[in-house]
């Protein structure tokens, strides 16, 4: 046992005799057995310990490991997190919580202390259930190749692996090395409730199959690996278009290049929202086919704003050529938008042009050819540019941002009015870009929102004789 530990640790799990390891001990066979054997082997190691308050006996639960690891001479850290407070604020379930802050806590114990990796009690047994599991919640292959031995990064780091170095040890096995050291692990009466998906598997339907298939574990052991030699493919590809298609990212928030990511094959596309879900909320594994393809069917259709709620609090918005996934908590950087700040106003003459943020511009031109004018006009798609009947204009033009209240009558709407904060909720107008978006006025009349519309009142006619285009753009493109 010790001998094939070992074997693993360096051929397997990449680590060394004198790198520091800290391992994650609930008490139980597997972590009891881990933490036993790195301590024979050599190992500077670290006992790090969670208590997720749930059950009555946690704290007495945490006083055992804590004793054991005194008797070994080991270095123990433990800590209490509110499972339930963090359920509720993320939306998912109890398990799902309770694992996300034990790995958030193992790794930042893991950077303090200068640990070289995480190790975690996983075995083969484990391994059988976890592929199982997502065979029947329908998943692709990131669910079929079940867990590494060795992931890095991972959701909670970059730089400090997460190691499992049982997860080719039975379960038997593991029992027979306690027993032969007279160890005795934590019982946890949950580990028998079947009320929970993963205990029903192993329970009731995981012997149930192998009466089919006397070695379905070792068959469905070796399918995982099959699983994670093919990923290992798609993976790099994932990479090269995250790579590729990633904007910007920050707090709560990741920009992608829309048109490049409906480029990508369908499989590269979930594979690289769910990996952009990751970022948000590290290790939630309750993210099913439906809210995938939820995500990619709003991203695949023909409008260029709008947002969907995916999961966990998370959101996707389409913002023109962007579209973000971002968390609920966070708001959006509006530097990417033009605008002009509440109460200043801009002055906007022939043959001027206007700067906003240092990377957009306005600019204003008499066009020579008023019949050529018509024609561009009819022809035109782009709505950040305009033709605009100057004998109908206050000349000069102001730019400001909107007032409250007040309204526009869009061309096409046959003289009817609207309220510009309507006009920009119905338009799909992001919300944090609203009250700042640059109007250009004539007057007190608002005569064109750069982007969305144009009013009534300014509308070139084939009689029009002076014509302005009007243009808004990012400066380091033109």
């Amino acid at each position: 046992m010790l001998d094939k530990i070992a074997n693993i640790l360096q051929q397997e799990c990449k680590l060394q005799t004198n790198n520091l390891l800290l391992i994650g001990v609930s008490g139980g066979p597997d972590s009891l057995c881990l933490l036993h054997a790195l301590h024979n082997l050599g190992y500077p190691i670290i006992a790090a310990h969670v208590n997720h308050g749930l059950r009555p006996e946690a704290d007495e639960e945490r006083q055992v490991v804590n004793q054991f690891a005194a008797n070994l001479g080991v270095d123990f850290i433990s800590c209490r997190v509110d499972v339930q407070s963090y359920a509720s604020e993320f939306s998912i379930s109890i398990e799902e919580a309770a694992r996300s802050m034990r790995y958030r806590f193992l790794f930042e114990q893991a950077e303090i202390k200068g640990a070289s990796a995480v190790l975690v009690g996983h075995n083969a047994d484990d391994q059988v259930e976890t592929i199982l599991m997502h065979l029947l919640r329908g998943s692709g292959l990131t669910g079929l190749r079940g867990m590494e031995f060795r992931t890095l990064p991972n959701p909670w780091s970059e730089y400090i692996p997460l190691v499992r170095p049982l997860l080719s040890t039975w379960r038997e096995m593991i029992l027979k090395y306690l027993t032969e050291n007279e160890l005795n692990p934590i019982s946890d009466p949950s580990n028998f409730d079947t009320t929970f998906f993963r205990n029903r598997l192993r329970h009731e339907l995981i012997p149930i199959l192998e009466n089919y298939s006397p070695h379905f574990r070792k068959n469905l052991l070796r399918v995982g690996q099959i699983m994670r030699d093919d990923y290992s493919i798609l993976h790099q590809q994932v990479s090269n278009a995250w790579d590729s298609n990633l904007i910007r990212q920050g707090p709560g928030y990741l920009a992608f290049n829309l048109s490049g990511i409906l480029e990508l094959a369908p499989s590269i596309q979930r594979y690289l929202l769910r990996k952009a879900i990751a970022y948000h909320i590290p290790g939630l594994r309750d993210v099913d086919f439906e809210c995938i393809e939820r995500g990619l069917k709003f991203l695949d259709e023909d409008k260029p704003y709008g947002q969907v709620d995916l999961l966990a609090g998370l959101r996707i918005i389409k913002d023109g050529e962007l579209f973000w996934l971002a968390s609920g908590q966070n708001d959006l950087p509006v530097s990417d938008f033009p605008a002009i700040a509440p109460g200043v106003q801009l002055t906007l003459t022939i043959s001027s042009t206007l700067l906003f943020n240092d990377d957009w511009q306005l600019q204003a031109v008499e066009v020579p050819d008023p019949k050529m004018a018509i024609q561009q006009s009819v022809a035109n798609i782009d709505p950040f540019q305009v033709w605009v009947d100057a004998d109908e204009i206050e000349l000069p033009m102001i730019v400001r941002s909107r007032k409250a209240g007040e309204s526009i009558q869009p061309f096409g709407m046959n003289g009817h009015s609207i309220k510009v904060s309507d006009l920009m909720i119905n338009l799909k107008l992001p919300k944090r870009a609203r009250s700042t978006w640059p109007l250009v006025c004539s007057g007190e009349e608002i005569l064109w929102i750069p982007g969305y519309r144009l009013s009534h009142l300014v509308r070139i006619k084939p009689s029009s004789q002076i014509i302005i285009h009007l243009t808004l753009s990012r400066s380091s493109t033109t």
